[in-house]
């Protein structure tokens, strides 16, 4: 199995328990993988939007606990509000905004 192959059937699998087990929100992928640019070393980059009222570093263990990831993994847990706050910061516009893809969206469908 190739790179690019593992890390979209773990992405897949991943997505999947983040919306039906952690009640997400909302997924960003944003990274090598959202950009197409796979290497040897590519990792699973992600940000999760939930409601909730846990502090940053507990969303990160409760996300991690829950999703087990397989392969190298960055997950950010935002609530609404803090991921509306991040606009504007540069990193944020030009890493997520502009290059992130939503890949789930409670309610809606996401090619």
């Amino acid at each position: 199995m190739s790179r690019v192959e593992l890390l979209n059937n773990e992405l897949e699998r991943m997505v999947k328990v983040l919306a039906e087990e952690y009640q997400a929100e909302k997924v960003i992928l944003f990274g090598s993988l959202a950009e197409g640019d796979i290497h040897d070393w590519s990792d699973i980059d992600l940000i999760v939007v939930k409601e909730t009222s846990k502090p940053f570093y507990e969303r990160l263990e409760e996300v991690v606990e829950i999703v087990k990831p397989n392969v190298g993994t960055d997950i950010i847990v935002y609530t609404p509000k803090e991921l509306e706050e991040m606009r504007g910061r540069l990193f944020f516009e030009e890493e997520i905004l502009k290059k992130g893809k939503i890949i789930y969206e409670r309610g809606k469908s996401v090619a």
